[in-house]
């Protein structure tokens, strides 16, 4: 598994405003399209070149709903070619397509920078998989779903292994618990053309205890790359700062009661240590009897792009 990482087990929104042009919620990536903001749930823009109506649609009918302006912009969420085909400018109101109507389909890049849709699929009750959509590099996508699928079988395997490992130690006395493999995942980032996917596992095959650990797995969206920590953290300069940065919060969470062998620790790895994206930083994570004892469990050091950028 991708670095080996262990750890104790841790860790289209179409409702927004309809009116022409609304903000963004804070919960939202802002993206641009040219100088009009997009929106999820967004899929185009019509422009009204001459004054023309807007409709409902009642008994099956369009029936005008109010008087538009030549100029104005309104954000379109659906399209269909029923009336001879009308757009979607918000949740009961529509723009009938005629040569009043200029529309645009927004870039699938945009839309794609304000998150892709991710699914929960499971294997079985304690084996859960991520599957993406909504990239517009569809063989992509199918690479990426086909990825975490296989991954998610690797541990249905390892799963079943260590239940026949268990079925011959309890006839040798030896089983103190039942063992298992688990597999889940989180979503830390999904925006702006980048994916994070935070992908957990803990295990029991006898002994005083399990262990766990997480694997990660980042990508820019756009190039269609996996990205490990040398993307983010590009020179020598910027590594010695963040090494600065989580030796201070070792320390500072040893006085807490945490047990980190501050000492013991040198440097982050650049191409092995485990990180997910924030919205204004990373995280990278240290795992079990990593730089301290068992006791410390999963370890999370978030570190602002200000630290080191």
């Amino acid at each position: 598994m991708n670095g080996l990482k262990k750890a104790i087990a841790a860790i289209l929104v179409f409702g927004v405003l309809f009116s022409p042009l609304v903000p963004h919620t804070e919960a939202e990536a802002k993206v641009m399209w040219e100088n009009q903001e997009l929106v999820k749930g967004q899929i185009g823009r019509a422009t009204i070149l001459k004054n023309t109506s807007l409709y409902n649609i009642k008994n099956n009918k369009l029936a005008t709903a109010k008087k538009v302006s030549k100029g104005q912009t309104y954000r379109v969420y659906s399209y269909s070619g029923k009336y001879g085909g009308i757009y979607g400018v918000s949740k009961d109101l529509y723009a009938q397509k005629s040569s009043s109507i200029k529309y645009e389909r927004a870039p699938s890049d945009k839309i794609q920078a304000l998150g892709i849709t991710v699914t929960k699929k499971s294997l079985a009750s304690n084996i859960s998989y991520p599957q993406a959509f909504g990239l517009f590099n569809k063989a992509f996508e199918a690479s990426f779903n086909r990825k975490f699928l296989n991954i998610a079988k690797q541990t249905q395997q390892a799963n079943k292994e260590l239940k026949e490992q268990e079925k011959k130690d309890r006839e040798n006395g030896w089983v103190t618990g039942s063992y298992f493999q688990n597999m889940k995942y989180s979503v830390p980032y999904n925006q702006d053309n980048i994916l994070s996917i935070s992908v957990t596992y803990d295990e029991y095959s006898g002994g005083a205890h399990g262990n766990a650990w997480i694997d990660t797995y980042n990508y820019n969206l756009l190039k269609a790359k996996q990205l490990s920590l040398k993307d983010v953290i590009t020179n020598q300069k910027q590594l010695g700062k963040v090494n600065k940065n989580i030796r201070e919060q070792m320390i500072a969470r040893n006085k807490k009661g945490s047990q980190f062998w501050v000492e013991e620790f040198k440097s982050v790895n650049l191409t092995r240590d485990q990180f997910y994206y924030t919205n204004d930083g990373i995280v990278i994570i240290f795992g079990e009897y990593e730089y301290g004892s068992y006791a410390n469990g999963i370890n999370f050091f978030k570190v602002p792009y200000s630290v080191f950028k």
